[in-house]
């Protein structure tokens, strides 16, 4: 992703390096020990217990604090596979409304839920502390046994995780997070009313709706790599009323003295203070579209998030398919774009989510601005390339509008940033720019394949539409459209992007499908997939037409084919994308005629730039240093990037 530092990347490796050696729980320095870690084993095992003497060691296999309900332990703990137990959580019908309406007037979801009739894996979790002679209990100790795995189908290349709370704190009529709750029983307004969905536990938000729990992360080999305590909270809107429900996970120092999870888990070199547990949303059946867009789009000029696979076990039962994601938070732009955390201000849905109170006046003054200002006029487009990086703007608007976000997007369902001083750095410069997120649903559907969201987008966003009046802005969002179309978005690619996703995921999601739908087959996903691409082979034609009429250009798409040398000499930027040669040296795509496209060539050590051979004529050519412009004719236009080797 664009605005990541590489020297960024190593100090926060050093210093999770040097708080796991400060912080980590191991075997060495726990005054509780257990004879097993935390982890996967192939045959059952007797777990053994010890305390500093003269103490009494109280254990729970529920999940429950053992300081409150513990047994005292006696002799050592049994540990095989966990899912011969009776299921007890999964089979809750107060953790969604669609439970208990009967499908009057809530927010119905294809297919239905039902309860597993049969024993779902699990896990053994044995939460322990110690009691001394005076009646104090020491640090309370989790730890996760996973035995038989590996002939268990659903888990391979998936990361695990293991979230263990004390019942309660998810279930509980009055406090727990996960359920309808008193809040539910108690509202006054029509029972299923849409309304009434908000008004359940699981619909309240903020830190009173927090609650105390411990996390063991295990990788896609099984070893683990976290076991933390943390904070949890129901997270998101609309998909708070499905199960499972995606969650935000908080490391504090109230939790475990350590503020980050000192674990490198999305592979950019730092360590986050708060992740999300991202469920699907509204994709329900597939679990793919944020993922896939995310990963599509991920080397544009606007964030988008990191996603790893996760089947996650929630006090020792199954939960299903996740996807561990980044949370945008001052950490995560300090991270990503080098800015001060004290510094950062994130709106989201037009509101702060990041900054303070007084934040606000930073983005209602610009989008005061971009709403109520003649945009076609050259002077005042100046100041709005001032007020926001265009680039960003432009990526992030024409990515949305092709995969065919619309109803709750855009103005609401959009993020963006800035920092709210002036300074030298890069990303310091105080212009807006945009956050991907909340692609999972009213979007990759072939039912909107034709759907003219350019007209939509125009038609919401009074934003886009006074800036689709100036004539740059319509210049730099036609030619960066097609560069999007002609990579991020080329049917081959995303074709391929889509396979792999079905190879990986199909087993994982036939598992969780049947856990939350009865499903007996693996159809339910592969039919979802099938549409998804189904959209995303089909779209091209219709969107690309539509943006040309949104823009009011005049020409025809017409093919530039560019080409170097030697493949191994030297690289060529075409507009804002970097064309990935084929064996011959070769890439094509489509192109407007109404602009020219804009090529820079680099050469590669050893090697230098010759110059430039093409059908055009260069007398037609636009040179600025080391770029040229080349006007697309109506019957195609050829470059070529000529290299040789330095002397």
């Amino acid at each position: 992703m664009m605005g990541r530092r590489s020297v960024l990347a190593c100090l926060a490796a050093i210093c999770g390096c040097l708080c796991l050696l400060l912080f980590w729980k191991d075997d060495e320095t726990k005054e509780l020990d257990f004879s097993k870690a935390s982890g996967f084993y192939d045959e059952p095992f007797e777990l053994v217990l010890s305390a500093p003497a003269g103490t009494e060691i109280y254990y729970t296999l529920d999940g429950t604090d053992p300081v409150e309900h513990g047994t005292k332990y006696t002799e050592p703990i049994l540990i095989d596979d966990a899912t011969q137990h009776d299921n007890v959580h999964c089979m809750r019908t107060d953790v969604s409304v669609e439970f208990v309406s009967d499908g009057i007037e809530t927010y119905n979801y294809e297919p239905e839920y039902v309860l597993p009739d049969y024993p779902i894996d699990k896990c053994t979790v044995v939460r322990a502390a110690y009691r001394d002679t005076d009646g104090n209990f020491g640090v309370v100790e989790t730890e996760s046994y996973f035995v038989g795995y590996d002939s268990k189908a659903g888990y391979d290349g998936m990361n695990i995780m293991s979230i263990v709370t004390d019942p309660d704190n998810l279930f509980d009529y009055d406090t727990g997070i996960y359920v309808l709750g008193r809040i539910f029983d108690e509202y006054e307004g029509a029972k299923y009313a849409m309304g009434h969905l908000w008004n359940t536990n699981y619909a309240q938000s903020g830190i009173d709706w927090e609650r105390p729990a411990t996390i063991q992360i295990f990788d896609r080999d099984g070893d683990m790599l976290l076991n933390q305590d943390c904070g949890i909270r129901i997270q998101g809107g609309m998909n708070r009323l499905k199960t499972p429900k995606s969650m935000n996970l908080y490391s504090r120092d109230e939790y475990d003295n350590m503020g980050r999870f000192y674990v490198d888990l999305f592979g950019t070199g730092y360590m986050a203070d708060t992740v999300t547990l991202f469920a699907g949303g509204d994709d329900t059946l597939t679990k793919s579209q944020d993922a896939i867009v995310s990963g599509l789009v991920a080397d544009r000029s606007f964030a988008a998030m990191h996603y790893e696979p996760y089947v996650m076990f929630l006090d020792g039962e199954y939960w299903g398919v996740y996807w561990l994601t980044e949370k945008y938070n001052d950490v995560y732009l300090k991270e990503h774009y080098g800015i001060d955390k004290k510094d950062a201000v994130i709106i989201k849905h037009g509101a702060i989510a990041e900054g303070l109170e007084e934040d606000i006046s930073l983005y209602t003054d610009m989008m005061t601005y971009m709403e109520n200002t003649d945009l076609s006029l050259p002077e005042n487009y100046a100041y709005v390339c001032e007020l926001i990086d265009m680039q960003s703007y432009i990526d992030y608007y024409a990515a949305e509008i092709y995969i065919g976000r619309y109803s709750d997007w855009p103005v609401n369902n959009e993020a963006l940033w800035r920092t709210r001083e002036v300074s030298d750095g890069e990303y310091e410069d105080g212009r807006w720019r945009w956050l991907l997120f909340d692609v999972d649903g009213l979007a990759l559907s072939s039912d909107i394949t034709q759907m003219d969201t350019m007209a939509n987008t125009m038609e919401r966003s009074a934003m886009f539409r006074n800036l689709c009046q100036n004539e740059a802005f319509q210049r730099q969002f036609a030619t960066t459209f097609m560069d999007l179309a002609n990579t991020a978005f080329e049917r081959g690619h995303v074709d391929a992007v889509v396979s792999e996703y079905i190879d990986f995921m199909s087993e994982p999601m036939g598992v969780h499908l049947k856990r939350f739908f009865g499903a007996e087959d693996i159809d339910l996903f592969l039919d979802a997939m099938a549409d998804i691409q189904s959209f995303l082979d089909g779209r091209r034609s219709y969107i690309v037409q539509y943006v040309k009429d949104g823009l009011g250009l005049t020409g025809t798409l017409a093919s530039v084919t560019v080409e170097v040398s030697d493949a191994a000499a030297g690289s060529v930027v075409l507009n804002t994308i970097e064309p990935a040669f084929d064996e011959n040296g070769r890439w094509r795509g489509e192109y407007f005629t109404d602009y020219p496209v804009a090529l820079t060539a680099t050469a590669n050590e050893g090697y230098r730039f010759v110059g430039w051979e093409s059908d055009v004529s260069p007398d037609e050519w636009t040179v600025d240093n080391e770029t040229v412009a080349v006007p697309v004719k109506g019957g195609g236009v050829w470059v070529k990037a000529v290299f040789e080797k330095a002397e």
